[in-house]
């Protein structure tokens, strides 16, 4: 079956959805922004996110207020293994339950957004004939997509240098990341006023992603006590992950008070934060570096060495390769090489200003508006 590609044919109808992502936020942010741009745009639209049994991220979406279900799936090793076993049983029996899912709800579209949950939930959805729509938003994709992408109605890509890892490329269209619509509307200048930053202030916003990472928090908190906690105009607040916090709150009390340099748990508010930031710390999934790059901001990247196919190497060296980031893999911080990169960007305002722009040209802005214009089309074609 095909369907109108093109972006928004002027009539818009409300749509009944399913959402799905899950595995990190970074799967479930995404849709997130979709279904806050399809809300702003019809109220009525109905919205259901399916996303993987258990997992944490799920909570982003029910908390924002949609209608959650869950399947039961794991991921699959490289080598043949007794896990492997069970990831095919859960994935047969995940693609029963998503068809019941599909057949009671009765959406007129099925978007995915990343991870294994995706693939039982797509993989129904095709064969019901229900147009299905995938979005990839690392430079390398990974297995779900590469098995989904020739089956999909439309595959939506991040960067275009996806292209070349995928077999089929006639679907396929390069809209960016979809960001939440904080990012839209909060000014560096009213971030920075909310925080109390003066014109000569130099602020550094560091974290780990939603988990955490235990060697970056050690090489940042060795940062704050020598260099940022004391230097002169200078602020620096750190996210640890929830999974750290304690351990380092216990030993690092001086840190968890208002001072000039604090730990916090989570990240909470990231569009003010990156917004008012002069320089950020921080890992490389491709949705902090879409962040990032719609911020405008400085940023020295330390990819997790613990991602699958590598993602985050790949993401960030598309960055330092244009000289548009600082990268430093997680070796690299045993030493004083993080806190000297730290203190030559407080001190160089014109370096921090060049990286800021080179970063800003890889924004894609309004991915959430056209990626909804491009569902709107799909779905008045499918009912026409």
């Amino acid at each position: 079956m095909l369907f109108a590609l093109a972006y928004g044919d002027g009539m818009e109808t409300n749509m009944r959805i399913i959402l799905c992502g899950g595995g990190t936020a970074g799967h479930v942010n995404p849709a997130l922004a979709i279904a806050e741009e399809i809300k702003r745009r019809d109220e009525h639209s109905d919205i259901l996110f399916v996303g993987r049994s258990g997992g944490d991220e799920n909570n982003i979406m029910t908390r924002a207020g949609y209608a959650l279900k869950t399947l039961t799936v794991q991921g699959f090793d490289r080598r043949i293994t007794l896990k492997n076993l069970k990831s095919l049983g859960l994935a047969i029996s995940a693609t029963r339950e998503a068809r019941k899912i599909i057949r009671s709800y009765e959406p007129d579209i099925v978007l995915g957004t990343g991870g294994y949950v995706c693939w039982p939930l797509l993989r129904a959805a095709a064969r019901l004939g229900i147009p299905t729509v995938l979005h990839e938003s690392n430079i390398y994709p990974g297995l779900t997509t590469r098995l989904l992408s020739p089956k999909v109605s439309l595959m939506l890509l991040n960067n275009g240098k996806t292209l070349e890892y995928l077999k089929r490329r006639d679907n396929t269209r390069v809209v960016g990341n979809p960001l939440r619509c904080d990012f839209e509307k909060i000014s560096r200048q009213a971030a920075r006023a909310r925080l109390a930053l003066g014109e000569r202030d130099v602020f550094i916003l560091s974290f780990g992603g939603s988990i955490g990472a235990a060697v970056l928090n050690e090489a940042v908190i060795k940062v704050m006590k020598e260099f940022s906690g004391k230097a002169p105009h200078v602020r620096h607040i750190h996210g640890t992950g929830r999974r750290f916090y304690d351990e380092i709150r216990t030993r690092e009390r001086s840190l968890c008070g208002e001072g000039k340099a604090k730990i916090v748990p989570y990240v909470e508010n990231v569009p003010e934060l990156m917004r008012a930031a002069d320089i950020v710390v921080s890992r490389c999934g491709a949705m902090t570096l879409s962040e990032l790059a719609a911020a405008g901001v400085a940023s020295i990247l330390v990819p997790s060495p613990n991602v699958t196919d590598n993602h985050q190497v790949k993401n960030a060296r598309a960055l330092s390769d244009a000289d548009a980031a600082i990268m430093m893999e997680e070796h690299e911080l045993v030493g004083e090489k993080l806190r000297t990169e730290i203190s030559r960007l407080v001190y160089s305002p014109k370096e921090r200003a060049r990286l800021a722009r080179r970063i800003k040209s890889f924004d894609k802005p309004n991915a959430a508006s056209k990626i909804v214009e491009l569902l709107q089309g799909i779905t008045n074609s499918a009912k026409q």
